[in-house]
């Protein structure tokens, strides 16, 4: 089997994800997509099995494959553990500050990138560079274990975010970040606890379960744009 097509097809679909053109529930036939991208099933299924693995999609037994559609609970349980862990984080960062200052500059510039992207309205790149941002704050804990469990996680509430926000192009969330960096930066561990439990509340506040907005545009249509 070609990888190359299969990674292709597997971007193809992602993107289509996370920009809500596949939205939650809906169906991704094996069959329909091979039409609609004139290929065989075969590079199809490894791609769905991929998005399966990275939570974009649910594969059920006899039924078929589905874009994901995250619980409440589910999402609410996830959430529960970022804050958790993202609090120790902080706390740790705090205490390692000194011994990291080069990082700041690479978080900053983290920071300049989001701003761009909701400039933008890229979905993928305002998710990718709030990913990175709370990767780099979660390295200057120096746990590999805790920065391991955060990937996960925030991989994880990003793809809520994907589906659930209905305010992802508000600007606020930069500004956040660079507070929750000037408290580590001064070793403020109150003031980045703080920080940081107001901005993950913050998030979890704008998502919106009642109004998913499901696609009316057939698969066809939809992946035609990313050929």
């Amino acid at each position: 089997m070609d990888s190359n097509l299969e990674n292709k097809i597997y971007i193809m679909l992602k993107s289509a994800i996370i920009n809500r053109e596949l939205t939650p529930g809906m169906k991704l036939s094996e069959e329909t997509l091979a039409h609609a991208l004139s290929v065989s099933r075969t590079p199809i299924r490894s791609a769905l099995r991929r998005l399966s693995y990275d939570m974009y999609v649910k594969i059920l037994p006899r039924r078929g494959a589905f874009v994901n559609e995250p619980t409440p609970q589910e999402v609410e349980d996830v959430f529960e553990m970022r804050l958790l862990l993202e609090d120790y984080a902080v706390t740790k960062a705090c205490r390692n500050h000194a011994k990291f200052k080069p990082v700041f500059e690479k978080i900053e510039d983290l920071i300049q990138k989001e701003k761009k992207a909701y400039e933008l309205k890229s979905i993928g790149g305002v998710l990718e560079n709030v990913y990175d941002i709370h990767i780099e704050i979660a390295k200057l804990s120096k746990n590999e274990i805790l920065i391991k469990q955060l990937r996960e996680l925030i991989s994880l509430t990003n793809i809520y975010l994907t589906f659930y926000s209905e305010s992802l192009y508000d600007p606020i969330s930069p500004k956040e970040h660079l507070d929750i960096l000037e408290a580590i930066k001064v070793s403020d561990e109150e003031t980045a606890r703080k920080r940081m439990k107001e901005h993950i509340n913050g998030i979890i506040s704008r998502l919106n379960f009642e109004k998913i907005e499901r696609s009316s545009a057939n698969i066809e249509s939809v992946l035609s744009k990313y050929k």
